[in-house]
């Protein structure tokens, strides 16, 4: 009886284990089944905080997937205290949600910077793009598959020319790197070079744009 009551628990341990396994998710993200028409599950609650003298628009997440929902919202946090208030500068920062689906959520950050100092205003964009699956924040190499950048900065080449803007000259443009800012909309890629960083041309704001379709091969699927 003992020895049937030992098997009885080793195999219930056992069938415990595997159901465990079972239920672990593949929080690995791709753009693979794409459905822009799919729900997050994840609801963006419009925030306003005060950092110092910087006054930050930003978004808060709450919904079916609360411990997605923390991390992205722990990211967000972090994310957002790049714009506190420093002596010589302070920050106006407007949000909106560029995209909510099954497979991701980004936000983009229209950001004006007040320098005391020199007594200059300057403008720029930034993002934060989650995966819903995870709940992380995605760098713009989360997005590509391995050695992406050659190929994208050869589309980012092509795309200049196309919106006819002037690059800044070559010291200064560095195509991709990891401080390329980006966004997400549902099917597209948005590009972000601030500061003369892209093109001399108006404001000194670029902004480049893809449709994930036109990135087939190089993002992840």
């Amino acid at each position: 009886m003992k020895k049937l009551t030992l098997l009885f628990m080793a195999l219930l341990m056992f069938n415990l284990s595997f159901a465990k396994q079972k239920e672990k998710v593949d929080t690995t993200f791709t753009f693979a089944n794409l459905n822009t028409q799919s729900e997050s599950g994840l609801t963006p609650l419009k925030r306003t905080k005060i950092l110092g003298k910087s006054r930050v628009e930003y978004f808060a997440f709450s919904g079916k997937k609360p411990d997605i929902a923390k991390e992205m919202n722990k990211s967000m946090e972090k994310f957002i205290q790049q714009f506190k208030s420093t002596k010589n500068k302070t920050y106006t920062v407007t949000s909106k949600v560029t995209a909510n689906n099954g497979s991701f959520v980004s936000v983009a950050f229209n950001i004006v910077e007040k320098d005391s100092k020199a007594g200059i205003l300057s403008k720029e964009t930034d993002g934060i793009t989650f995966n819903t699956k995870s709940g992380k924040s995605l760098l713009l190499k989360d997005l590509f598959v391995p050695n992406y950048e050659k190929e994208l900065e050869n589309l980012i080449s092509v795309k200049f020319t196309e919106l006819g803007l002037p690059k800044s000259d070559e010291e200064r443009f560095k195509g991709v790197s990891k401080k390329t800012n980006f966004y997400l909309e549902n099917d597209a890629l948005i590009l972000v070079y601030n500061n003369n960083l892209g093109t001399s041309f108006a404001d000194g704001q670029a902004f480049i744009p893809f449709l994930l379709k036109d990135l087939e091969g190089i993002i992840q699927q």
